[in-house]
C-alpha cells in the first residue's frame, strides 16, 4: 500500500502527474531518500524524465498532480507499457 500522506509536498510512486501536456506516474524508483522519476504516457519504449529531488521546481513550472484515476493511453498505473494489439 501506497503512503499518499505527503501527495501533495513531494513525489510518491505511481502518483499520477501532468506537465506540459503530458501525463505520466512517478515509478517505484528511489535514490538519495527520494522519488520522482516520471514515466510519461508515451508509445515509446522507454519515455522517462528524471525530476527525483526536484518536486517544488516541477510544480512551480506548471506541473501537477492529477487525479488518480485517471486513465493512461499507453501505459499502465506502474508505469509498464500496456501490451499492444
Amino acid at each position: 500500500m501506497i503512503d499518499n500522506s505527503n501527495i501533495d509536498n513531494d513525489f510518491n510512486p505511481r502518483t499520477k502527474v501532468f506537465l506540459d501536456d503530458e501525463y505520466g506516474v512517478v515509478l517505484d524508483i528511489m535514490r538519495s531518500g527520494f522519488y520522482g522519476m516520471v514515466r510519461w504516457d508515451t508509445p515509446k519504449e522507454l519515455d522517462n524524465e528524471d525530476w527525483i529531488g526536484l518536486f517544488g521546481v516541477f510544480t512551480q513550472i506548471g506541473g501537477k498532480i492529477i487525479d488518480q484515476n485517471h486513465q493512461f493511453k499507453y501505459i499502465n498505473d506502474d508505469g509498464s507499457l500496456k501490451d499492444k494489439i
